[in-house]
C-alpha cells in the first residue's frame, strides 16, 4: 500500500520546483528558438519569392525590350532597304537615261556620216566610173 506522507509533498514541491526551473531555463530559450528559426525560414522564404517574382518581371521587361528592340531593328532594316532600293532605281533611271541619250547622239552621227559618206560618194561616183571604164576598156577616156 502507498502511504502519504509528507514526502509526497516534498516530491511535489520539488517536480514543481524543477518545472518551473527548467521552464525559464531550457524550454522557454529553446522554443523561442524554434519561433526564431521558423520565422526566420519564414521571412527568408517569403524574400525569395518576392525576389524570384521581382527577377521574373524584370527578365519579362528584358523580353519586352529585347522584342521592341528586334522590332525597331526589323523596321529600319526595311526602311533602309526601301532606301536603297529606291536610290538604286534612280542610278538605273540616270544611267538608262544616259545611256538612250549616248544611243539617240550615235545614231545621230552614224546617220549624219552615212550622209556625208553618201554625199562623197555621189561626187566622186562620175570620176570612179569613168576610171573603171578605163580600166576595162585599157584606154583613156577623155
Amino acid at each position: 500500500m502507498i502511504e502519504l506522507n509528507y514526502t509526497l509533498f516534498i516530491q511535489a514541491g520539488l517536480f514543481i520546483f524543477l518545472m518551473l526551473v527548467l521552464n525559464k531555463i531550457l524550454f522557454q530559450p529553446f522554443l523561442r528558438f524554434f519561433d526564431e528559426r521558423h520565422n526566420k525560414i519564414s521571412g527568408d522564404e517569403k524574400e525569395a519569392s518576392r525576389l524570384q517574382e521581382e527577377a521574373e518581371r524584370r527578365r519579362l521587361q528584358v523580353d519586352e525590350g529585347l522584342n521592341k528592340g528586334y522590332l525597331q531593328a526589323r523596321e529600319e532594316k526595311g526602311r533602309i532597304q526601301d532606301a536603297g532600293a529606291h536610290v538604286g532605281k534612280q542610278v538605273v533611271d540616270t544611267v538608262r537615261q544616259q545611256v538612250d541619250e549616248e544611243i539617240a547622239k550615235t545614231k545621230d552621227q552614224i546617220a549624219h556620216e552615212s550622209q556625208q559618206a553618201l554625199i562623197e560618194l555621189e561626187r566622186g561616183q562620175g570620176a570612179m566610173a569613168k576610171e573603171i571604164a578605163e580600166k576595162i576598156l585599157g584606154r583613156s577616156l577623155q
